[in-house]
């Protein structure tokens, strides 16, 4: 990873530029060759966008940058007045015609934009070492893809930058909302716990994927901004853009059922919470799919009557025995044991016969019928597995009481970040407009509904709470434990 210039000598020399620890990650970040920076107005975006692209021409003779905004009229009001102000005329000059920076080096910084989709067409051939679209959710994917190809680097330039080792990326800076809220949302912001490069599986049209990263930006990154500025985010009517203008939070669409969520409430760090094998009930909530994908979500219920979801599979495509395999594969050792299994709430769809079959229905209604998906299921897990209640308005309202903050300012329900499709899909449910209790059916439910199957059994809505035989030792109440650990 390149060493960090922590200053740049440019602009008002009473004030150089240094960056904040979310920004000094961002600088570092060339382990991912598409970048998000981005949150809470406020959180000094451009400072960085800025220093970024000044730090690359300093830095790497001859190089090119380039930086998008979707109109001229917004590069004039914020991006050319601040460089104007920063970037002194010993070191570059810019010219007004073509509204490019020309360093003494040779580099270059371009400022352009791309008010209609086809003008990434102008761009056709070009080479560009640094892409960097401010305000990112203001323009299309198509825009993003297409301009992602220009970067890259050739002969000397790209010596340069193998022995600085650094390398081409595109970087986007943006708030939360704007017409291209969603996706963003999912390219960046879903996939993967925050601040961590990832790369999406390859496909057919992108066998060789990108990696990306998200690094939030918050207010209180930026201790220049004027303390009177979070009174005025604070004192936005709308609630929705008030929680993603001052809070960053990419959570926030107009008709979604759970409005409650917040993921700075309810998603928590991988291995933040102790989970003992032996002491609290758990359950895998399993959501059937072949076509479209299938789920399965680890659940623990513990003091405070607080839900944990600690793990997910999520996966179109699988068969039965596939699927079965995957969920014991998945499993820590230890965790399901002879005479201390580890229930399945499954979909109640998975007992459907598959195939004719000449046996009479059985008087058991959790034993599944031959032929049936279930049946498949009880070959590897045995009689630890039932039929979910599946009413599905006593399920989603059991949801929202979890969700519901207490008077200790927690939740009772927690979501780690290894369960990334369970954190992406539960805030973006659409409620149903025939049945605004409901959700929209035709939405990627497959998640929330495993997390319903296993919240009417673990918080007592279903025919029967799950039991343990294990003597259970006195513990301190969990929620309390993070109110004390700041969380």
């Amino acid at each position: 990873m390149p060493p960090l210039v922590e200053t740049w000598q440019y602009g008002d020399p009473g004030r150089p530029y240094v960056p904040e620890p979310p920004q000094h990650a961002a600088h570092q970040a060339y382990d991912a060759k598409e970048l998000l920076y981005g949150g809470a107005a406020g959180g000094g975006k451009t400072e960085f966008l800025i220093a970024a692209a000044v730090f690359l021409a300093l830095r790497i003779p001859g190089s090119a940058s380039i930086i998008f905004r979707r109109t001229f009229p917004d590069l004039k009001r914020t991006i050319i007045p601040r460089m104007l102000a920063k970037i002194p005329k010993t070191v570059a000059t810019y010219h007004h015609t073509d509204h490019t920076w020309t360093f003494k080096n040779g580099s270059t910084i371009e400022l352009a934009y791309l008010r209609k989709e086809t003008d990434v067409l102008n761009y056709q051939g070009a080479e560009y070492q640094l892409i960097i679209f401010d305000e990112l959710t203001q323009f299309t994917e198509f825009q993003f893809d297409y301009m992602a190809t220009r970067a890259r680097a050739a002969g000397a330039v790209l010596a340069l930058m193998q022995a600085a080792g650094v390398s081409s990326r595109i970087i986007g800076t943006t708030n939360p909302g704007g017409p291209g809220h969603h996706w963003v949302k999912a390219r960046f912001v879903d996939p993967a716990p925050w601040g961590a490069t990832f790369t999406v599986p390859p496909t057919k049209d992108q066998p060789k994927p990108r990696t990306r990263r998200f690094i939030p930006a918050k207010l209180a990154d930026n201790p220049h901004m004027d303390p009177s500025y979070e009174d005025t985010l604070d004192a936005i009517p709308d609630p929705d853009l008030r929680r993603a203008l001052r809070d960053g939070d990419w959570d926030v669409l107009q008709g979604v059922r759970f409005k409650q969520w917040r993921r700075a409430l309810h998603v928590v760090d991988a291995g933040m919470i102790d989970l003992p094998l032996v002491d609290y009930p758990r359950i895998v909530a399993v959501d059937w799919g072949i076509d479209a994908p299938w789920c399965a979500l680890w659940m623990g219920l513990l003091p405070d009557g607080l839900v944990y979801v600690y793990r997910e599979l999520y996966q179109a495509g699988l068969t039965s025995e596939e699927q079965c395999r995957a969920i014991l594969a998945a499993e820590a050792e230890g965790e399901r044991a002879e005479g201390r299994p580890l229930p399945l709430i499954m979909d109640p769809a998975m007992w459907a016969r598959q195939h004719t079959s000449g046996s009479e229905k059985p008087l058991d209604p959790d034993t599944p019928p031959p032929g049936s998906v279930a049946a498949t299921y009880r070959r590897f897990f045995g009689p630890s597995m039932r039929k979910a209640n599946n009413s599905r308005i006593d399920g989603w309202a059991a949801i929202d009481e979890l969700l519901r903050v207490r008077r200790d300012g927690l939740p009772r329900l927690l979501v780690s970040e290894l369960c990334p499709n369970l954190i992406r899909t539960l805030p973006a449910l659409p409620r149903s407009t025939k049945r605004p209790e409901d959700v929209d059916t035709d939405a990627e439910d497959h998640a929330p509904d495993a997390l319903r199957y296993g919240v009417m059994e673990l918080a007592g809505g279903g025919k029967r709470r799950v039991t343990t035989t294990v003597t259970r030792r006195a513990a301190p109440p969990v929620t309390g434990s993070l109110a004390s650990t700041a969380f």
